[in-house]
């Protein structure tokens, strides 16, 4: 039977800088190519097993369908547990995945690194991974504690290499990064991918994405902490960043952990919201698209300025301002399921610190039912939409709208 082939590439240095790939190639002549490139002074911590790359090409092997074999040493009880990690997911959406087996050249548990054990984990600026670095670090976890012996800045993860002022966007986060890190003596890592480039489908893949770069400096560290953006009381929801599927993402000689799934995203602005550092540079915005400061305006931004105000603390200098009440009655919630949940949660502790009656709590709950309203009006409109396209390319010669069309035009003339 023909099987997939997953081939490491030997390792490239130019200057100060280290890039580590490999290529996931089908019998009908499909492939794809992942790599990661982090600085040279790395190198010790790098592994020699296939095992982050098998995690990172995990999503197009199941979507292919087709049995693997790596050229590589893996580590066998990353392989018990993938397959655990693909019974999941085929459950969740049996028409796109499959569990498919893999087997490799050579299937031996990595060495354990020497020195005491620590933990490496991802950092965005965001209040997830303010909050798992912050009480980890003052060893605020009880049992559950971790030594953090490091943090990974990705480059290429929700600051995709291919968007407008990608680099200038990264640079200002790094900086950020940097600075808020050294407030708490961890070293930075900077690393950077090419993983939007498979053929995954983003909102199930991150996690992947997340463990395939931190799992390559299994070398130096045993274990990461995913910080938790799917709480216990949002279980049912299929995502990246699953408390139910993290966990099998890792082996013996590297733990995957979510952090924090059973705090409310409140408990968790209380816990960081005495961090100067991390209130000055706090970063949560993804519609900016000319920096990485929060652009104050997007539903994100709103829900996290709300959510401090909820908790009972100042809006952080890293959103420059208070949020007006005409912006948070207009938020555009981008999707139905957890968004709604959020706000919900914002209003709820806010009503239990005495705060049901401000007029930011009544104009969030004005901008939940505005967005029903929205979502309910559109599903009547769209039977209709074809129709109404047709129209508008016979009458005016495209299925644009005034306002798309105006939208197109002035991005067209811009230099």
């Amino acid at each position: 039977m023909d099987r997939a082939l997953l081939h490491i590439e030997p390792p490239r240095r130019q200057e100060q800088t280290l890039e580590v790939a490999a290529r996931l190639e089908h019998p009908d002549g499909r492939r794809c190519r992942l790599w990661w490139r982090l600085p040279a002074e790395w190198e010790h911590a790098l592994t020699t097993w296939a095992d982050p790359f098998v995690v990172g090409l995990l999503f197009p092997m199941m979507q292919w369908q087709t049995d693997v074999r790596v050229e590589g040493p893996v580590s066998p009880s990353l392989l018990a547990n993938l397959e655990r990690f693909m019974a999941v997911w085929r459950m969740w959406f049996p028409e796109r995945y499959r569990p498919v087996h893999i087997a490799a050249a050579e299937e031996n548990e990595p060495p354990r690194p020497a020195g005491p054990e620590q933990t490496v984990v991802p950092f965005s600026c965001g209040v997830d991974s303010c909050f798992t670095l912050w009480r980890h670090v003052r060893g605020l976890a009880g049992r559950q504690n971790r030594t953090i012996g490091a943090a990974v800045v990705f480059h290429g993860f929700d600051i995709w290499l291919d968007q407008p002022n990608a680099d200038a966007i990264y640079a200002g986060l790094i900086d950020n990064a940097r600075t808020i890190l050294a407030d708490v003596n961890v070293p930075c890592i900077p690393m950077t991918s090419n993983f939007h480039e498979l053929p995954t489908l983003w909102k199930h893949s991150f996690a992947t994405h997340l463990v395939s770069g931190l799992m390559l400096l299994q070398g130096r560290f045993t274990s990461t902490l995913i910080p938790s953006n799917v709480g216990y009381e949002d279980l049912g929801r299929a995502w990246a960043g699953h408390p139910l599927s993290d966990a099998f993402l890792g082996g013996e000689a590297f733990d995957v952990r979510d952090d924090g799934p059973e705090c409310l995203r409140a408990e968790k602005i209380a816990l960081i919201a005495d961090w100067p550092e991390a209130m000055r540079r706090l970063r949560v915005c993804f519609c900016n698209p000319h920096s990485a400061a929060n652009c104050g305006v997007c539903e994100k931004c709103l829900r996290t300025m709300l959510s401090f105000k909820a908790a009972g603390f100042p809006v952080p200098p890293a959103f420059g301002g208070e949020p007006t009440l005409g912006q948070i009655r207009r938020a555009r919630f981008p999707h139905r399921h957890n968004i709604v949940l959020y706000w919900r949660q914002i209003a709820a502790a806010a009503r239990a610190r005495g705060l049901g009656g401000a007029p930011w709590v009544r104009a969030a709950l004005a901008a939940i039912g505005r967005n029903r309203r929205r979502w309910f009006l559109g599903a009547l409109k769209h039977p209709l939409i074809p129709t109404r396209n047709a129209v508008r390319r016979l009458v005016r010669g495209t299925a644009l709208s005034r306002g798309q069309q105006a939208k197109r035009t002035r991005e067209d003339s811009e230099p």
